[in-house]
């Protein structure tokens, strides 16, 4: 096994596995989870976790957020299964502005505007 998780395997026992699907937005491969609220016109929340984590951090609290908000949380490039960017310095690649750019991308890919964003 390298360095990165793998899905097929690595990703068996994941936490919510079947909310969980991969989306290709600003050169990166996103796994995304989705929870849908009761009421498809709830709010939107995002939840982004912290550096060295991912999805998993929100694996007790995104299903009970999704009782009353459509929740969405993705693992943060180069985290969990999501991909690396192609190409740059780390640290430009980590940065706010650059994490926050990757965000809004994979927001629009999933044509997602978060009414509430939550993070750690």
């Amino acid at each position: 096994m390298g360095d990165r998780l793998e899905w097929e395997t690595d990703g068996q026992g994941w936490p919510h596995r079947e909310a969980s699907r991969f989306v290709q937005a600003a050169g990166i491969r996103w796994h995304v989870q989705e929870f849908i609220a009761p009421d498809r016109q709830a709010p939107v929340a995002l939840l982004i976790h912290g550096t060295g984590s991912s999805t998993h951090s929100w694996r007790g609290l995104a299903p009970l957020l999704a009782q009353h908000l459509t929740v969405y949380a993705m693992d943060l490039p180069g985290h969990g299964f999501t991909s690396m960017p192609a190409g740059g310095t780390a640290s430009a690649q980590f940065s706010l502005p650059a994490m926050a750019q990757a965000l809004r991308a994979v927001c629009s890919a999933l044509q997602v505007a978060p009414d509430l964003v939550g993070g750690h």
